[in-house]
């Protein structure tokens, strides 16, 4: 078709106003669209109140109410094996072990900060029966002052209390609260089985000194979740081993610090020469001094080149300078060369003292026509050195 004869088809005048092209008009349109309008509208559904589930507080739990509301506890006297008993009141502030609470906390969090609650805690505390174990636990987030206020009763019956890292973890209070004596025995069991231990993890301490070693345990990331699903659902079926977990902490805390203190003492009789001399640097660090010679002595005796270099250094700094024995220093520093091989401050003290020897030697003129030197000090044997604490027994 030409373009001329298209052009009617494209000029075809517009429908008739008011009217659309299949035959409505707009007003019947709107008359519909009315109608519409009044048909019986939907009665709006009321949405159910939400109802928490029923939660079920632990088997053995009972609850306990103080002034600010109610928590749960379960309680318990074990009847454990002798523990070996350690004086070390020194390390303790003057206390006993037998004065200690030892707490241990699981939390909703593993980073700790704003947000993270104790939702369980357990205390162990000597019994005349055994151990006495104290477990608390909060079954409602809004009953946590109602449970800081029962685990604060409970902390309230010994002067002390020992945590696993627990000065910077387990509880905000323990930081801004509490005047009694506190002990970490993290640190401490860093202090003294580094060397032997690559991670100082309870678990880990658990099975290589104390000799534990638990069945089934909860793993430590699963912890929040569980309280998380007891909270959602009224019961957790990994709660339980969450609780037990929890006690088992606590009990080995106990018996670690016991078996550290007898370390402490150097009474542990399955001390190696590594541990004598992380023992040495401990009571070094601790101003012990007269106790960490002696300690580091024993690991050179052992075998421990490097323990065998510090006590050399010593000897031969007490000798020379306190004592002033050069001569006896010279014979201390030689044997270790001999024993240790090449080390670079020992030969440079040899170095200093054979010339100070020599010096002396010639200021008195005793040069013997042998060739050989006789010593102008009086070589003693380091006679004074037990009472420096650098020799002798442990």
């Amino acid at each position: 078709m030409s373009v001329r004869h298209r052009l009617p088809v494209l000029r075809r005048p517009p429908a008739e106003r008011g009217r659309s092209q299949r035959g409505v008009s707009v007003d019947a349109l709107r008359q519909r669209l009315g109608s519409l309008g009044s048909l019986p509208r939907r009665p709006a559904g009321r949405t159910a109140p939400f109802e928490p589930p029923r939660r079920i507080p632990p088997r053995g739990f009972e609850p306990v109410e103080n002034e600010y509301g109610l928590t749960w506890r379960w309680a318990e006297v074990l009847p454990v094996g002798r523990l070996e008993r350690a004086d070390a009141r020194s390390e303790l502030g003057g206390l006993q072990a037998d004065d200690f609470s030892f707490l241990d906390t699981e939390t909703t969090g593993l980073a700790g900060g704003t947000g993270t609650q104790v939702f369980t805690a357990a205390v162990a505390r000597p019994h005349p029966n055994g151990v006495e174990l104290v477990q608390l636990f909060l079954a409602e987030p809004s009953d946590e002052p109602a449970f800081l206020a029962a685990l604060d009763a409970e902390l309230r019956a010994t002067p002390g209390l020992a945590t696993y890292n627990g000065l910077s973890f387990d509880l905000p209070l323990l930081r801004t609260r509490w005047l009694m004596a506190r002990m970490d025995l993290l640190h401490l069991a860093r202090s003294l089985l580094r060397p032997r231990l690559e991670s100082c993890t309870l678990r880990a301490v658990e099975e290589r000194l104390l000799g534990f070693e638990r069945e089934d345990d909860i793993p430590g990331h699963l912890i929040p979740q569980a309280y998380f699903d007891y909270l959602r659902n009224g019961w957790s079926t990994t709660l339980e081993p969450t609780l037990e977990h929890n006690r088992q902490d606590v009990l080995s805390l106990q018996h670690l610090l016991h078996r550290l203190l007898h370390r402490l003492r150097g009474a542990d009789p399955a001390m190696e020469a590594h541990d004598w001399h992380a023992l040495g640097r401990h009571l070094l660090r601790r101003g012990r001094r007269s106790a960490a010679w002696r300690a580091l002595t024993v690991a050179a005796d052992l075998g421990d080149l490097d323990a065998a270099y510090l006590v050399a250094r010593r000897k031969a700094v007490v000798l020379e300078w306190r004592l002033k024995q050069p001569a006896a220093a010279m014979k201390v520093v030689e044997a270790a060369l001999s024993r240790i091989g090449p080390e670079p401050d020992l030969e440079k003290r040899r170095l200093r003292l054979r010339g100070r020897l020599q010096r002396a030697l010639d200021a008195q003129g005793r040069r013997p026509q042998d060739g050989s030197q006789a010593l102008p000090f009086p070589d003693q044997g380091g006679h004074g050195l037990d009472d420096l604490g650098i020799v002798g027994p442990a």
